[in-house]
């Protein structure tokens, strides 16, 4: 009866050490997630202010240097190169927040095979190798 508690007492304190470490590794994730999207909005503010102040200054260049012609051509050419640009960033933005979506999603699912796992629902070999 007495090796029956211990063993019990051992796989309670494995299962909590688990969950632990797996709650853990979530919690880390989620601040670092945080922490990404603030540098993240932050630079990115930044860089539209910068933008925005380059952009004038170079169009005020332009307009006194350039005939009217080739005013026509530069300002709808720089128009149509940003526009491409800014399509090519939001792609990369878009991008990037599903890859951190994935990867916190991948480790919701490793603790819930834990959990399945713990309950006896999952046996070790149902467990697939990932690297």
């Amino acid at each position: 009866m007495s090796g029956q508690i211990n063993s019990l007492k051992e796989l309670l304190h494995t299962i909590t050490e688990l969950l632990f470490v797996r709650f853990k590794m979530a919690r880390i994730e989620f601040v670092a997630q945080k922490e990404r999207m603030v540098r993240l909005g932050i630079l990115a503010l930044a860089a539209v202010f910068l933008f925005f102040m380059s952009y004038i200054s170079l169009l005020f260049g332009l307009n006194l240097v350039l005939s009217h012609s080739a005013r026509l051509w530069v300002f709808f050419g720089l128009s149509a190169v940003l526009l491409l640009l800014m399509c090519w960033a939001f792609w990369s933005i878009a991008r990037n927040l599903a890859g951190q979506r994935r990867f916190l999603a991948r480790t919701l699912h490793e603790l819930q095979e834990d959990v399945a796992y713990i309950q006896g629902k999952k046996t070790m070999s149902d467990w697939s190798l990932k690297d």
